[in-house]
C-alpha cells in the first residue's frame, strides 16, 4: 500500500468517524457502548494519522537522500572520468567494473564495452603472471607497482606501470604507459 493510498483511507476513515460521532449526539442506539466505541477509534485514528505523517515525513527524507546521493555520484564520476590519467577499477580476478576515459584511450577500446571485460586481455605477456600480481595486490593494504606489456586494441604493444591499490571493493589501477614495444617483439 502506498503512502497516498493510506492518506485516503484515513481521510475517508475520518469522516465516516464524524457521521458516527453526529449519530450517537443524536441519540443512536447503545449510547455507552456507542461512545466507547467511538473514544477507541478515535484514537486508533489519530495514531494512523500520525504514523501517516511520519511516512510521508519519513518518503521526503528519503527523497532528499537519494537526490543527494545522486548528486554526489555525478560529482565522483566526472571527477573519475576526467582524470588525466588511465584509471580502472577491477575485481581481483582483473574483470573490469569502471573505467575512466583516458583508459579507454589507452585500451583504444570504448567505455562502454570496457566494463565486464578482464583487464588481463589486454596483457600480451605472462598473463598468469599479471594474474597472480593482480589477486597479490588484492589482498595487500598497500599500493604496489606493477610492470606489464600491454596490447590496446589494434595498436603496438606498450610497457604499462601500474600502481595497483586493494580493497573490499576490489582493485584500483593508475596505468601509465612507458614506452612503445617494436613491432618484432608483437
Amino acid at each position: 500500500m502506498t503512502i497516498d493510498v493510506l492518506e485516503l483511507q484515513i481521510v475517508s476513515a475520518l469522516q465516516r468517524f464524524s457521521t458516527l460521532q453526529r449519530h450517537v449526539a443524536n441519540g443512536g442506539d447503545h449510547p455507552k457502548l456507542l461512545g466507547r466505541s467511538i473514544k477507541e477509534l478515535e484514537a486508533v485514528l489519530e495514531e494512523l494519522r500520525v504514523a501517516q505523517e511520519q511516512l510521508v515525513d519519513s518518503r521526503l527524507r528519503l527523497e532528499q537522500a537519494q537526490l543527494e546521493l545522486s548528486r554526489e555520484r555525478e560529482k565522483y564520476w566526472l571527477l573519475f572520468d576526467e582524470m588525466p590519467q588511465p584509471y580502472v577499477l577491477t575485481r581481483s580476478d582483473s574483470l573490469i567494473t569502471e573505467a575512466n576515459r583516458a583508459a579507454s584511450d589507452l585500451l583504444n577500446v570504448s567505455q562502454r564495452f570496457l566494463v565486464g571485460k578482464t583487464l588481463s586481455v589486454f596483457v600480451c605477456e605472462d598473463r598468469a603472471q599479471f594474474l597472480v600480481e593482480a589477486a597479490r595486490a588484492s589482498s595487500e593494504t598497500e599500493p604496489r607497482e606493477i610492470a606489464f606489456k600491454l596490447r590496446p586494441r589494434e595498436r603496438a604493444p606498450l610497457t604499462v606501470t601500474a600502481r595497483v591499490s586493494g580493497g573490499d571493493s576490489g582493485l584500483r589501477w593508475i596505468l601509465k604507459a612507458s614506452e612503445t614495444l617494436s613491432q618484432s617483439g608483437s
